[in-house]
C-alpha cells in the first residue's frame, strides 16, 4: 500500500485534471509483485493511473463489477479466474496485500439495483451472461442492500447514517455508507458491494491463515469517475475517505506500511 499510497498523491499533483479531462487515453493493464488489484472493467477507470504503478508492480484482475466470487460458490462448480488470480498473486507470488476497487456511475451496479428483488441468477442465464454474472456474484450485496434500504424509503433524503457490518480480515467495522450524503442510491449500493467483494477474499482457505496473523491486507477503494477522486475504506474513520496529500501518511500507517515516513511532497508548477 505505501507505493499505491505514494502513487495516489502523485496522481493528485500532476495527473488528475489531465487524466479527467483526457478519459479516451488508455494504458496498458500491467501486472506487479506488491499488490493484488481487482476492479471493475470499466474503460473510464484506470487503476494504473491514478495508483501510479509501473510494468511488474501490480497483478490487475478486472471485471464486470468487481467481483469477487464468495469460495461457497466456487465450491458449488461456479469456476471462475478471480480465486486463481487470487492464488496466482498471493500465494505463488507471495503477495501480501490485495485491493478491491469500486467506482461511481457502474453500470454492472446499476443492473444489480435493477435486479435487486429477483437476483437469482438462474433467471437470467439464458438472456444474459452479464445479469447472470452480476446477480450470481451481487447477491449476497443485494440482499444486505434491500435490509439497509427497505423499498427505497426517501431514496435521497437518508436523516440518519446508513451503517453497514463489514470484515475484511482483522475484525467487523461499522462501516458509515456515504455519510455525507453525497452520492445517488447507485453509488451508495456500488460503496456496499466494494466492502463486500472485498469481504469475499476472507472465504478463501488458501488465504486465510495470511490473513489470521495480519500478514495479508485486504483493502477497498473506491473511484469517483466524475471528479477523480480516489478513496480508501479507513477503517479507524470507518468509511470511505479520499486519499490526499494530507492524510497519506496517516492511512499509509493504518494500512501497516513498513515505511510510512518521506511522504511524496511536490508543489505543483
Amino acid at each position: 500500500m505505501d507505493k499505491i499510497l505514494r502513487g495516489v498523491v502523485k496522481y493528485n499533483l500532476h495527473d488528475k485534471v489531465r487524466f479527467v479531462n483526457d478519459i479516451d487515453k488508455f494504458t496498458k493493464k500491467i501486472v506487479q509483485p506488491q499488490t493484488v488489484f481487482i476492479s471493475c472493467m470499466d474503460s473510464r477507470v484506470l487503476p494504473s493511473k491514478f495508483v501510479g504503478s509501473a510494468i511488474g508492480e501490480t497483478f490487475y484482475v478486472r471485471n464486470a463489477g468487481n467481483m469477487i466470487p464468495h469460495h461457497e460458490d466456487y465450491l458449488a462448480g461456479y469456476i471462475s479466474s478471480e480465486g486463481g488470480g487470487l492464488e496466482l498473486g498471493c500465494i505463488v507470488n507471495e503477495i501480501r496485500n490485495v485491493v478491491i476497487c469500486g467506482h461511481s456511475d457502474c453500470r454492472a451496479l446499476y443492473a444489480l439495483y435493477d435486479m435487486r428483488k429477483e437476483c437469482d441468477h438462474k433467471l437470467y442465464h439464458q438472456k444474459s451472461p452479464l445479469k447472470t454474472w452480476v446477480a450470481l456474484n451481487g447477491r449476497r450485496t443485494a440482499n444486505k442492500f434491500s435490509q439497509l434500504f427497505p423499498d427505497e424509503v426517501k431514496r435521497n433524503n437518508f436523516v440518519d447514517p446508513v451503517i453497514f457490518d463489514v470484515n475484511l480480515g482483522q475484525g467487523h467495522v461499522k462501516a458509515l455508507i456515504d455519510p455525507e450524503n453525497d452520492f445517488c442510491i447507485q453509488d451508495k449500493l456500488s460503496q456496499i458491494n466494494c466492502l463486500e467483494q472485498a469481504s469475499h477474499v476472507t472465504t478463501y482457505p488458501l488465504l486465510q491463515p495470511f490473513i489470521k496473523t495480519g500478514e495479508l491486507q485486504i483493502h477497498a477503494m473506491w473511484y469517483d469517475v466524475y471528479t477523480g477522486n480516489v478513496y480508501l475504506f479507513s477503517p479507524s474513520e470507518r468509511k470511505f475517505v479520499i486519499v490526499s496529500d494530507s492524510n497519506v501518511t496517516s492511512l499509509m500507517t493504518e494500512c501497516g506500511c513498513n515505511s510510512c515516513t518521506g511522504v511524496l511532497k511536490e508543489k505543483q508548477p
